[in-house]
């Protein structure tokens, strides 16, 4: 695994806890998660040009159902 694939793979844990905890994307307002909602933005941007592999955008749609889901 490249140190690229680690970070990537790091960003989405974390923003995954983030959304289980709180049940939506970081505010933002918030400072100190912007690099969490910087993270998801380019994410899916790079999602819509189609450069991310296919396990990727499977990872990214799961955490985008995640949020949606209000309990």
């Amino acid at each position: 695994m490249t140190k690229r694939e680690e970070n990537w793979l790091k960003g989405y844990e974390t923003l995954k806890n983030y959304i289980e905890e709180h049940k939506q994307l970081p505010n933002k307002k918030k400072v100190e998660n912007r690099g969490l909602l910087n993270w998801w933005k380019y994410n899916k941007k790079c999602m819509k040009q189609g450069t991310l592999n296919d396990e990727k955008v499977r990872m990214l749609t799961e955490l985008s159902n995640m949020r949606n889901i209000k309990q």
